[in-house]
């Protein structure tokens, strides 16, 4: 059956903590269904009361359901489920450095890491070429490439997100982390980073920014 890449406006509970994990396993699809991922790359954490959910290592977001996703404590101890994905360092350290976040998405759109790989590693890196890039994670950082799973990337991409108004971080060659108090939060910064990113490699970099005297009329 084909899936409806519609988003449906959640049922009343829906929105609120600690969410199913069958609406867990809708915004793994809809991220797959956006192409925001592909094959087993991206993965997912949201808090769960005092524990956390994540995706299982090894699978692709179209395929995961309820029954295969990972609960782990506090401390990153499997509770519930088998391997977590090997980003569960990452997704961990940031939930902890943010408890003003609940869900967090580390996508692999491919015009997101094209836009990485014609960019510098620093604190400001796409420019802001629409009204909703810059409301939702203008101005983006970018961090060099670190390997996937490994702890320096894990606590580089946490320090950046210590920032408490910063809602994406960009990861040269990798992708992009997004955060967010739900999941539709979460999901809105990344599909406008992913159009301004789409804006900026069809343009070949050469797109008009925004006038900066409007940006904090935006923001």
């Amino acid at each position: 059956m084909k899936r409806n890449s519609q988003l449906k406006a959640e049922s009343p509970g829906e929105s609120h903590y600690p969410p199913s994990k069958e609406t867990f396993c809708r915004f793994c699809h809809l991220l797959y269904d956006r192409h925001l991922v592909t094959g087993v790359g991206g993965n997912m954490a949201a808090r769960s009361g005092e524990n956390i959910l994540l995706t299982p290592s090894g699978y692709s977001l179209r395929d995961v359901e309820p029954d295969m996703v990972v609960t782990v404590n506090g401390k990153g101890l499997v509770i519930e489920g088998t391997n977590p994905t090997k980003d569960a360092n990452m997704h961990l350290g940031v939930l902890h450095a943010r408890p003003d976040v609940n869900v967090l998405f580390h996508v692999h759109g491919a015009y997101i890491v094209a836009a990485s790989v014609m960019l510098e590693p620093g604190p400001d890196t796409l420019p802001p070429l629409t009204p909703g890039f810059v409301y939702y994670a203008y101005p983006l950082p970018m961090i060099p490439f670190f390997v996937p799973g490994t702890q320096i990337l894990a606590k580089t991409v946490a320090e950046k997100f210590s920032k408490r108004q910063r809602r994406a971080v960009l990861l040269q060659n990798h992708g992009l982390v997004t955060l967010g108090k739900n999941f539709q939060e979460a999901i809105n910064v990344a599909e406008e980073v992913d159009e301004a990113a789409r804006i900026f490699v069809l343009t070949g970099g050469k797109a008009m920014a925004l006038p900066s005297e409007d940006l904090e009329k935006i923001r």
